[in-house]
């Protein structure tokens, strides 16, 4: 009933929303939920909710609306739907959302089964952009959505993009910066988690130093609490 719930309530706040493309630099692909291919994006070009967006090398694009402007610089992804505000209860729902999905199944035998996805990076099916892994893209694209003001939405893009692609988890770079933006949206028990799992990760001693200090405030201000 909980998931059920929580899926009514994320589905209202799921708006459809268009975008254009105007002053286009280099190469800039979109793809729909419904379709396999890649297609190119031209000035104005209008980009539908479904929509993922990617940028090649040296390659940037500006999406407008009536609302907003936001702008992809090079080797970056972002899915349209992605590119909204969101108020913080929102926020939590996604969370709530993720947390369900990444949810351990149980199988026949009472045994959890993993839903992490391992599907091949699928962003060589045009080897004209910039190598490198899809994921990664996307968490470009979800920083750029944080620098834009929408960090609450570059927070549910990043842990999509988590989920989608496992390995990008073990960069503690994008990691450390997203669970920054959780401590400094007070939301301290994400944080929390964030920052234990990313100091298992291989850090060097900048990076483990500011975690270790994170983990520390995290939990004064929770027993303050």
């Amino acid at each position: 009933m909980k998931t059920l719930v929580i899926i009514f309530m994320m589905s209202t706040i799921i708006l459809s929303q268009t975008y254009k493309a105007v002053n286009i630099k280099g190469e800039v692909k979109s793809q729909s939920g419904t379709e396999e291919i890649w297609k190119s994006v031209t000035e104005g070009s209008i980009l539908k909710n479904d929509e993922v967006l990617v940028t090649g090398r040296k390659s940037s694009v500006q999406l407008v609306n009536n609302d907003f402007t936001f702008y992809l610089k090079e080797k970056s992804a972002v899915s349209i739907s992605s590119i909204k505000r969101m108020s913080l209860d929102e926020l939590l729902l996604a969370l709530a959302m993720e947390d369900l999905i990444n949810a351990p199944k149980k199988n026949g035998n009472g045994h959890s089964e993993s839903t992490a996805v391992y599907g091949e990076d699928d962003s060589e099916d045009f080897p004209a952009l910039d190598s490198g892994p899809f994921g990664i893209k996307r968490l470009n694209g979800a920083r750029q959505l944080s620098e834009s003001g929408l960090t609450e939405s570059a927070i549910v893009f990043a842990k999509e993009t988590y989920r989608k692609y496992p390995d990008t988890k073990s960069d503690p770079s994008y990691r450390i910066y997203f669970a920054n933006i959780l401590y400094n949206k007070s939301l301290y028990e994400e944080a929390l988690v964030e920052y234990k799992e990313i100091s298992k990760l291989d850090l060097n001693e900048k990076q483990r130093n500011e975690v270790s200090s994170a983990i520390e405030n995290v939990k004064k201000v929770l027993m303050s609490n």
